[in-house]
């Protein structure tokens, strides 16, 4: 199967999961949210080989993305799930971090920024959950630490890897932040009307992002 079809069938297998969250078929979302990180570690195998570390990396990241989706259906395993998603963003940051000069970065300031305003946003993101996390406020802590790390070094890549992974690659991340930070409103804080749905695409985006962010790089280092 030609490489296009494999995402062309990606994302008819995404609007097929979000239709079950927003009709409220709950057989057909157990069934379609696990397949997601495992179609994108297809994905990025068709398309990489896995023959780098970095690209091996992201795989197993997926793969506790898969163990995370499946650990959130059910109420008792959120501790479960938020550990799942904390490895998979931890190889993120492991992956991302590999594609990152620190040569280029005394040179290059403008992550500063990036950092300012992610270390910002992580702080009152917490600040709003804080009341509300009990026993959880060490986990979540680290989870917003490590999450925030993660879009940091995705943009830290911006000087070693091709444009549009980049771009992707730190779109990807932002999103994975707007997803995470909905979730814990809704769960932590207040009901917020949609919330399924808004989660679970800017989460399949975010996702779907990375996995292509690895597969153009990948490639063009095959030229």
């Amino acid at each position: 199967m030609k490489q296009y079809k494999l995402h062309i069938a990606f994302f008819a297998l995404a609007l097929l999961h979000l239709y079950a969250v927003f009709a409220n078929f709950p057989n057909l979302r157990f069934f379609t949210k696990p397949l997601i990180c495992l179609a994108l570690i297809f994905l990025l195998y068709k398309g990489t080989g896995l023959k780098k570390n970095i690209d091996k990396i992201i795989a197993v990241g997926l793969f506790f993305g898969c163990l995370g989706d499946t650990f959130l259906m059910f109420q008792d395993k959120f501790v479960f799930g938020l550990a799942s998603f904390l490895i998979g963003h931890i190889l993120y940051v492991i992956a991302f971090m590999k594609q990152t000069s620190p040569r280029l970065l005394v040179k290059h300031k403008g992550y500063i920024l990036v950092v300012g305003v992610l270390a910002t946003y992580s702080y009152y993101l917490f600040s709003v959950l804080e009341p509300s996390l009990g026993p959880l406020k060490i986990p979540v802590i680290l989870y917003i630490i490590t999450i925030a790390l993660m879009a940091i070094f995705a943009f830290t890549r911006k000087h070693t890897v091709s444009l549009w992974s980049f771009i992707i690659t730190f779109i990807a991340a932002l999103l994975f932040i707007v997803s995470d930070s909905i979730l814990a409103v809704d769960k932590f804080v207040a009901y917020v009307a949609n919330s399924g749905l808004m989660i679970m695409s800017t989460y399949i985006i975010a996702q779907y992002g990375i996995t292509l962010g690895a597969i153009i790089e990948s490639k063009k280092n095959r030229l």
